[in-house]
Order: structure tokens, then sequence, then C-alpha cells
């Protein structure tokens, strides 16, 4: 009897633990409790946590380690999702609601407290996925200088990604666009922190709508925080050298806004340094300003490789382990990709049990998940409905948003005796150029979109009447040809391509961890070039001959994001090694028809996404056929500029003039005596100054969006009126830098050969009618320190269409405790003003938009005089003047 009432206690025993375990998500704990306010709930879940559990909060899992193609990997991911649960999971992009439901399902059964995952995901300008719409890039985005746009934007974004089931947006951008030369200056809205500030505001707004809880809204994440946006000489990740007073009054104001006034609450630390201290150990930064200061409770999350870089490259840190103490401990919540997710995880356990970071940090870190998850709701509907991706993504009205931001975007630089608008009645109208018929999104549009060109715009709109014919001229990049298997054999001759070693480090030491052949060099790694090598950190060195049936007078190339070299009969001739060659890197050579040359090129890889390419120019480029098209052509439209692959993330610049051989192609089309229309389609301000000199029309395009090419051809035509303005300087060559318009009174910009001038300034843009400023008005000449002033302008339509204006409103501080600059926006409104009407703009200047940061570093309104100045632009302004009492 006593083993019988032994087994049956224990059968009941393992049939309570089993139901336990199935059920306590049932069980009402307080953090279960949806009514109870989320601090309770936070804090109560926290209490019953391990530290293990916890730590696995604080971690961002790849994607790809839970699907099988575009299906959830339940084997697969077994291993990943263990018994502690999920933090976070990026790079998934879910494509059915049964994946992400499939994996919801599996994480929170798969833990003892029922956690779900919170999945991220990059929207800078779009939902980054496949099929997503695709939005104007940012720079375009700012250069709509509108609110009420930019919140449909928002709105459409977060509305696509969550039908996905995805959570955290990677985004926006909200570093000030001071450098061109950087790469992610496209990423920006632009040079200034009120444009900035207010653009991404409603930006912000638009992606977390009223409610989190909503299957419309996402969680926003500003990045990179903080002041990014200015590296040394244009490098990416290079110092910023700025200290705390220029920080706070122009950098910082922007992310305040972003956490205080739009309520985000996420936020991505930059992993450039800022006065010393590298961003993600900066525990001024991110607990005294962010969290004490701001009262921020949202997650920062580490820019991919910022905790790395404390060691690797800012040399702080002795260690992995130790970067990790100072990211964690300074107000890093997360990471990004910098470790394995095992020694992260273990690492942090260890720095814990050794009292080298404190249980508060940890519980700040996975009480910043937790609080996110419950924000959400998840912990009541972790799942997305089967219906929502089909309902409401890519849909017309989203599309239409697209076209309705790209037609904002552009801005009209020049246009001489009215050459714009086109006619209609055109018969022979010329495309050309590297970018007219060519989709240019720009960085982190959404995957494999493809945007209407610039070509197929003109075509839809007027090619029923006119013979709209295109020509490239010349391709952006002069890239080469890939060099064929035929013509690379191995070293010992045997078999055609190169024989190719992969090492498990950057310094290609050691044994490979994969040898294999190569049959040619025309790679894109996402991710491990190969079987058994590393995601990042690898080295490759690929060795063998090229000798060809074919004589050339010309170039080899490489083209790799990080150190590449290639020995030619033993002797160096490309050495990027230090920083790679983001575009082709040529070396002049003659090849003589079947000679042998002994070929030895080697790379390294340091993280996120890796290439290599092995070229030639067999193939010379030929103008003639672009240059006939224009000949017989009314008019030649011929689109320049840019792509992604010259300005993105790492693909920074040491020149702003057109790349390549652009130049070249528009002035032999000039030559033909056709007229001419310019089309920029760009992700910085060129230095286009003989375009500005000698072209009669230019319009900025910027990348504009999936149906960009229709918003170029509507304006070009006159369908739609061009009331874009410049968020950003435009210099006339690089030895201006820096040319932000709003800089100090002692900036003075004098050189012996170079005018003093930008080519254009901020804040400009044309219209095909005109509009006049007067009566200027303020409702007070003085205030006291916590005064306010209401400022007055009527704007009237005086010429002979309807248009949008952006009026602009600036602010001097005459005389001051600290340097100001002489000129900064505080207010602008874009609206559209019927021809012959005028319309009365008010702006309210509150203590915020007249405050400074003085000698002793607290924030107030001095008094004195200070300068009002309204207009159309930040140099044709009328002015009056009030004063601050004491």
């Amino acid at each position: 009897m006593l083993q019988l009432r032994m087994r049956k206690t224990a059968i009941i025993f393992v049939m309570a633990v089993g139901f336990f375990n199935q059920t306590h998500a049932q069980k009402k704990y307080p953090y279960q409790d949806a009514k109870l306010p989320v601090e309770e709930r936070v804090q109560d879940l926290l209490s019953r946590m391990t530290l293990e559990e916890k730590v696995r909060q604080m971690d961002m899992y790849r994607g790809d380690f839970f699907k099988d193609k575009e299906d959830f990997a339940k084997s697969k991911s077994a291993e990943k999702i263990g018994k502690l649960g999920i933090g976070a999971i990026h790079d998934l992009y879910p494509r059915s609601a049964k994946m992400i439901n499939d994996l919801q399902t599996n994480v929170i059964k798969g833990n003892r407290w029922g956690i779900p995952a919170l999945i991220m995901c990059e929207m800078l300008h779009g939902y980054l996925d496949e099929g997503s719409t695709a939005f104007p890039m940012n720079i375009g985005l700012g250069a709509t200088w509108d609110i009420a746009t930019m919140d449909k934007v928002g709105k459409v974004i977060g509305m696509e990604a969550r039908a996905h089931g995805v959570h955290f947006g990677f985004g926006p951008n909200l570093d000030l666009g001071r450098e061109p030369r950087w790469g992610r200056v496209a990423e920006t809205f632009g040079e200034d922190a009120f444009l900035n500030s207010e653009i991404g505001l409603a930006f912000i707004k638009g992606l977390q709508g009223d409610d989190l809880k909503s299957d419309r809204s996402i969680i926003a994440e500003p990045k990179h925080f903080a002041v990014h946006g200015i590296p040394q000489a244009g490098g990416n990740s290079s110092p910023i050298l700025v200290g705390e007073r220029s920080a706070r009054e122009d950098h910082l104001p922007s992310f305040e806004k972003a956490f205080r006034k739009g309520g985000a609450l996420g936020t991505m630390c930059a992993y450039s340094e800022l006065d010393g201290i590298p961003c993600a150990a900066n525990h001024w930064l991110l607990t005294d300003v962010l969290r004490k200061e701001w009262g921020f409770k949202g997650l920062v999350v580490s820019d991919l490789g910022a905790i790395k870089y404390i060691q690797t490259t800012h040399k702080v840190a002795d260690s992995p382990k130790d970067a990790i103490r100072e990211a964690v401990s300074a107000g890093v919540d997360m990471q990004f990709y910098d470790f394995s997710n095992e020694f992260w995880q273990s690492t942090v356990i260890e720095l814990v049990n050794e009292k080298k970071l404190t249980t508060e940090n940890i519980d700040r870190a996975a009480g910043a998940v937790l609080r996110l998850k419950f924000l959400l709701g998840l912990f009541e509907n972790p799942y997305t409905d089967k219906n929502l991706i089909k309902e409401r993504f890519h849909t017309p009205e989203n599309q239409k948003v697209a076209l309705e931001a790209a037609q904002k975007s552009m801005v009209l630089l020049k246009n001489d005796n009215n050459t714009l608008p086109l006619s209609k009645n055109l018969k022979n109208i010329a495309v050309i150029g590297p970018n007219a018929n060519a989709s240019r999104l720009g960085g982190y549009a959404p995957k494999n979109s493809v945007g209407m060109t610039v070509y197929e715009g003109v075509k839809e709109l007027v090619g029923k009447t006119a013979n709209v014919v295109y020509e490239e001229g010349v391709p952006l990049i002069v890239k080469g040809q890939i060099i064929p298997s035929k013509y690379l054999f191995t070293p010992d001759e045997s078999q055609n391509g190169l024989k190719g070693e992969y090492f498990n480090n950057r310094e290609l030491e050691g044994t490979p961890a994969l040898t294999r052949i190569d049959s040619q060099l025309e790679f894109d790694w996402p991710w491990a070039p190969g079987d058994g090598v590393n995601v990042d950190d690898f080295s490759i060195r690929w060795t063998g001959y090229l000798k060809s049936d074919q004589a050339l007078d010309g170039w080899l190339g490489l083209s790799s994001d990080d150190g590449i070299r290639m020995y030619i009969d033993d002797q160096l001739v490309i050495d990027n090694w230090t920083k790679g060659a983001t575009s082709m890197v040529t070396t002049p050579k003659n090849i003589e028809k079947g000679k042998k040359y002994k070929v030895r090129i080697e790379m390294w890889e340091g993280g996120w996404g890796a290439r290599a390419h092995f070229r030639w120019n067999l193939e010379k480029v030929n103008l003639q056929p672009a240059i006939d098209a224009a000949k017989k052509a009314d008019v030649a439209i011929v689109v320049l500029g840019e792509s992604n692959e010259l300005v993105e993330e790492n693909r920074d610049v040491a020149s702003l003039d057109l790349f390549g051989i652009q130049q070249q192609l528009i002035e032999e089309i000039k030559k033909t005596g056709t007229p001419v229309v310019c089309v920029l389609l760009n992700g910085r301000p060129l230095s286009t100054n003989w375009i500005a000199e000698n072209i009669p029309a230019v319009l900025e395009g910027w990348f504009p969006g999936e149906l960009g090419g229709r918003a170029v051809a509507d304006v070009l035509f006159g369908d739609y009126n061009p009331g874009g303005r410049l968020p950003i300087t435009v210099p006339k060559s690089v030895g201006q830098l820096p040319i932000y318009y709003n800089q100090k009174p002692s900036a003075i910009h004098k050189y012996v050969a170079e005018s003093e001038h930008p080519l254009y300034s901020f804040g400009f843009g044309l219209s095909y009618t005109k509009f006049e400023y007067s009566n200027l008005k303020l409702n007070t000449t003085e205030i006291k320190p916590n005064g306010e002033v209401k400022v007055s302008v009527d704007v009237k339509n005086v010429g002979d269409r309807d248009g949008d204006e952006v009026v602009q409103l600036y602010i001097n501080d005459v005389y001051s405790s600290t340097t100001t600059p002489e000129k900064t926006l505080k207010g602008f409104k874009r609206l559209n003003i019927k021809k012959g009407e005028t319309k009365n703009v008010e702006f309210t200047l509150t203590p915020e938009d007249l405050s400074l940061w003085n000698r002793e570093m607290k924030r107030v309104v001095e008094p004195g005089d200070f300068e009002v100045m309204v207009g159309g632009n930040s140099t044709d302004l009328l002015k009056t003047k009030f004063k601050v009492l004491n």
C-alpha cells in the first residue's frame, strides 16, 4: 500500500508540474493583470526571474536562426529558444502571419513566464522587407518641410510593419546632416536642429500612433544617440569633436523632443566617440542626460558593433568582457550582433557574479525590454491577424502617400527663362543619363523594391503623344566587366578559377577554415561566405593566374567594403587594406594576349555583409548613342547623381563633384544645341557648379521612392508645382566645409580662390509661381524671460499658378553670454496658396525657442535684443525686433 501511495503521489506531482508549466500563464500573477500599471507589472515579473532569464531579455537574435526559407523552423530554432525565453529578434521579416505566430507560440511556451519575443526591423523610409511601400530617402523627406505628410509616412510604415508581427523599428535617424561627405547624410532630415526635430517628431508620432497596443503601431527608435552626424573628415564612425554646449544646443534637442514630446521608446547608441568617450560607454549621455534629465524609460540598443568597438576601435577597454561591462554600466540595454548570443549572455552573468555589474544594471536593461512588451500588449495578444498583411500591405492608399511625399520632396534649383514646365506638345524627348532609367531608392530601402524611373515616368505622362527615347550615356560607376572564369587559372593551372583560402580572422593567419576554387570573383555575401567560415571577422586569399585571349590596354579593378589589396606578378598594385574600396578601385594595366600574369588578391571583413569583385574594362564607355539621341530631340532631360553604392553607410567621399564621367556626359549633351534640363537623384548635396552656370533648369529629386519617376515627370511637365526646400546647404566645393547655414559669427568663409557663399542655401527652392511677404508684426516688443511672442506675416501668391510656399521663421539673439548663430530656424509652415490669394501666417516664439546654455551650463533666456526674420528661404527675409527684459 505504501508503494502504491508513493507511486500515486509521484504521478500526481508530475501531473501538477506539467499542468503548472502549461497553464501558469492563466494564473493571475500580478504581471499578468493587464489592469495593473505597467511599472507594477515590470517589477513583479523581474522579481520572479532568474539572472539567466533577465540576461536573455537583454539579447538580440538574428532572424535566420528561426527561419527555413519563409517558414518557421521549429527544430532549427529549438536550441536558441531553449527555456529562458527570447529578448528580441532582428532581420526576421516574416512573410506570413503563420510564420510569426508559430514563432511566438514556441517562444512563449518555451519559457516559464510566457514572455513573447520583441520583433525588430529596419524602417528608415519604409518597412525594409520585400513588397513594402518605399518612400523617398530621408534627406528628401526633410526637403518636404511638411509635418502632415511625415505623419502619414510614419503611419504607413508602422501599419505595414505591425501587420507582419513586427513591434520595433530602427529609426528615424535624427543625426544632423552637417557633413555631406559622410555616407549616412542621406539618412538624415537635414542640417538644422529645429527642422530635424519637427520632421522627426511627426514621423515618430505616425509610427507609434495613439496606442502601442494597436495593430497599426510600432515603437520608434531614434538614432544615433548622439551627435553622430558630423564625423571628422566625413568618415563613418570617426570622432565627433564637439563639447557639451554644442551637443546640447545643436544635436541633442532633436532627441529630447523625440523622447519627451514624441514618446519614442527606443534609441540606438552611436558607435562613434563624443569628445573622447565612446557613445556606447558614455554614462553622461546614456544615464545622466537620457534617463535622469529626460526621464527616458525605453530601450537603448547598441548600434551594430558599437560595444565591440569599445575595445577593437576606441581602445578604451582591454577585452570584450571589459567592453561589455563599460557598455551595460553606462546604460546600454541590448547588444546588436556585437558578440555571439552565448558569449554575450555568459559574460554578462559572469560580470554580475564578479560584482562588476550590479543587479540594478540588469534590472534596468531587462526591465526596459519587458516594459515595451507590456506597453505593446504582447502578453495579452502576441499574435498578428492572418488577414492584416493582405489588407494593409502596399495598398493603393499607401502608394498614394509615397507619391505625395515624392512630389513634395522635389526642389527646383534653377529655372531660367521659364524653361520649366515643359510643354506636353513636344514630339521628341530624350531622357539620358545613368539615373534616367535606374531605380534609385537609397540605402535601407525595402528589399528588392524597384521604383518607377524618370524615363518611365515621362513615358507614362506624355508617351502617348511624344516619342520618348532613353540612352544611359555613361554608367554611374564605371565598373568594367566580370573577368570570365576561362581567363582565370588556379596556381597549379589544373582548372579555371582562383584558389580561395578562407580564414576565421582578419589577418590571414593559421590554417584556412575553408579552401575552395572560386570560378570568378563576383561575390556579395549577407552572412558567411562558406561553410565553417565566420559571418564577420574573416579574411580571404585568392591566388592563381590571369591569361587572356584578348589584349587589354585599360585597367584591373577591385571592389570591397572592408580591406582589399592585389598583387600582380608579386608587385602590390592596389592597396586599400585599411578602409576598403566601396566603388571600383583600379590600376592601369596593359595585358598582352596569351601572356600569363600571377595574381594574388587578399581581403578582410569586419562586419555586416561583405563583397569582393575583380573586374577589367575590356569594353570602353561610348557616349555617342546618347549624343545622337539628344540631337534628334526637342529637349534632353539629363538625369545624373548617385546611387546607394556611392552614398550609404560606410560609403564616404572625399569629393562632392559628380562621380565618374557624368560631367563629361552633360557637357557633350549641351554642345548639341538641344535644350537641356538636368534632374539630380542623389543622397547628399553635390557641387554641380558647371551645371548651375550652364544648364537653364535644374531639379533636385533626391532618392524619391517607388513613385519618384512619376513625381519628377509631374514637376517637369507642370502637373505639380514644386514646393520643396533644401534641408541642407549645397557647397561649391569640399574646401568650404563645414558650411551649414547657422554657423557661429566667427565662421568666416574667405578663401584665396573660392567663394564665401554656397552654391545653394539652406531653405532655398523655386516655384512656378511667386510669393510676396508683407506686414511682419509682433504682438509685443517687450517680454519677460518666461514670456512668449506671437509673430504674424502676410504671404501673397502674386504669380499665375497655385503653389506651395514654405514660410520660414528665424531668430538672432543679438548679444549673448555665449556665442550664438546670427540666424537660427525656429518655425516653419508649408501651405498651399492659390494664385492671387493672401494668407496670414502665425508663429509663437516660446522660452524654449529663445533659450541658450550659458557659461554655467544652465539653460536660460537672457535679457537683451532678439531679431525676428521671416521669408521663403534663409536669405531673403523681412526683419523686426523685440526685447527680453530683466
